[in-house]
């Protein structure tokens, strides 16, 4: 049992296998030879060294550009059906990862591809929905005065004010309200085809024009208390001033011009006879000053909404076109049928 302890003096080789005992190298040999030839130290392969080309030839396959010594300050020589086509969302338009472009779509694209017909007609009615809202909030905004008013009389008013209910200011918000809606959307605040900077000027202009027709009253009234009469003025909404304060490519601009050139020069044209005869009839009661502003802004409203029109008018046509495409195809839905019969396909 001479294996148990090794009375040999320490070889000066590191490796391990030869500073054990003879006996038991020996044993290990006949029970496991594979083994212990795996386990023997194996020379290290000599590195590979890299081309000094492989990190330049590796970009040139990543742009596509396959020909040798063509770089970026090249690419522009090559024809345009050759160069790498990447989309605007890369940050590298010089082609640099354009294989990992060319399967891309945008997500505005996808979502648009899987929505129907009726998801598209109902964005269009949900923006315009969006747009009151956002014109009742201005609105308000507008009149924060008169609402401070009409909520302190609430709070601290007296009994004059409570017995009455606050209606004086009650009259003097709503008013204000109602007015301010109506000019923001004779000036176009409906239309989606605007800036931020454009609803702020509607906003501020709306404004201006509510106390010049505050104003007007006033002088009115005093004029009337005096018994004179008031010279007269110049339209509160007039091309001119609208023009200078929104800009010539606002969209009260816009839907003015469209109104020129389809010829509805008639303030009430744009309505159907029965429309027009209920105006008339609205507006019969009121003065003379009252009743040229109630005209002007029932034609500012029509020319406002026109946009909206157009685009309802745009995705029914649509709609219509994909029910009969289904149909050549023999891919007609229920409701397709439905809607053919009653005539919307004509």
């Amino acid at each position: 049992m001479g294996w148990l302890w090794n009375d040999k003096p320490e070889s000066s080789n590191d490796d391990p296998y030869s500073k054990l005992d003879p006996t038991l190298r020996e044993y290990l040999n006949k029970e496991s030879p594979l083994k212990l030839q795996d386990a023997q130290p194996k020379q290290p392969a000599p590195a590979s060294v890299p081309s000094p080309d492989a990190a330049s030839n590796q970009y040139r396959s990543q742009l596509g550009w396959t020909k040798p010594g063509l770089d970026q300050n090249h690419q522009n020589a090559l024809p345009v059906e050759d160069k790498p086509a990447v989309p605007p969302e890369s940050l590298y338009q010089d082609g640099r990862y354009a294989h990992l472009w060319k399967d891309y779509r945008p997500q505005a694209e996808i979502e648009n591809a899987s929505r129907s017909d009726q998801d598209r007609l109902a964005d269009v009615i949900d923006a315009y929905n969006d747009r009151k809202a956002a014109i009742s909030r201005a609105a308000m905004e507008n009149c924060i005065v008169e609402q401070l008013d009409q909520r302190d009389c609430w709070e601290n008013g007296g009994v004059s004010d409570r017995m009455t209910m606050c209606r004086k200011q009650n009259r003097i918000f709503f008013r204000c309200y109602e007015m301010q809606s109506r000019f923001m959307k004779a000036l176009g605040y409906l239309s989606t085809m605007r800036t931020e900077e454009e609803e702020e000027k509607i906003q501020m202009h709306a404004d201006k024009l509510y106390h010049e027709m505050l104003a007007r009253e006033e002088e009115a009234e005093t004029a009337k208390k005096e018994g004179r009469e008031v010279g007269a003025l110049p339209p509160l909404i007039s091309s001119e001033s609208a023009t200078k304060a929104l800009g010539e490519n606002s969209a009260w601009a816009r839907a003015r011009q469209k109104a020129l050139e389809s010829g509805e020069t008639n303030r009430l044209s744009a309505y159907t006879p029965q429309r027009q005869e209920q105006i008339k009839q609205q507006i019969a009661g009121l003065g003379e000053r009252e009743k040229e502003l109630e005209l002007q802004l029932l034609a500012a409203e029509s020319r406002a909404q026109v946009e909206y029109a157009e685009k309802i008018r745009e995705q029914l046509d649509v709609e219509r076109e994909h029910r009969r495409d289904r149909r050549e195809r023999g891919k007609e839905t229920v409701g397709d049928t439905i809607k053919r019969l009653w005539g919307w396909d004509q």
